[in-house]
């Protein structure tokens, strides 16, 4: 009965540990940010924040790569609900196949911001 009862514990815990990750979309995203501006701490910026900075960043793409990205957005988030999460990590992977990861992350390192928490980010340079 115990075993049982550890291994039920154990199977509930699963999906937790699980949320705990980060996703691979982000990986690439994460390293980036800590080669160009580790002291920034900006992987810790608020879903709205990255969302921000991804429509800024919006007028870079040519219109075939506007579409794809669309597209990967619309298929990877349309039977999810993730609230900007999705879309954000969705985004994160075209940047990578579009080979403007860095540039976009160079942005974000740019904008001036730091971050001591997750969302607690203020701009601390002009």
């Amino acid at each position: 009965m115990r075993l049982a009862f550890a291994s039920a514990i154990a199977l509930l815990a699963l999906p937790l540990a699980g949320q705990a990750q980060t996703p691979r979309s982000e990986r690439p995203f994460f390293a980036e940010l800590a080669r160009q501006c580790p002291a920034q701490n900006l992987q810790k910026l608020s879903p709205a924040d990255l969302d921000g900075f991804m429509e800024g960043f919006a007028n870079r793409l040519t219109s075939a790569q506007a579409r794809a990205l669309q597209d990967t957005v619309g298929a990877r988030c349309a039977r999810i609900e993730a609230g900007l999460s999705c879309g954000n990590n969705a985004t994160l992977d075209a940047y990578r196949r579009f080979h403007l990861l860095k540039a976009f992350t160079g942005k974000v390192c740019a904008s001036g911001l730091s971050c001591r928490g997750v969302s607690d980010c203020i701009k601390t340079t002009p």
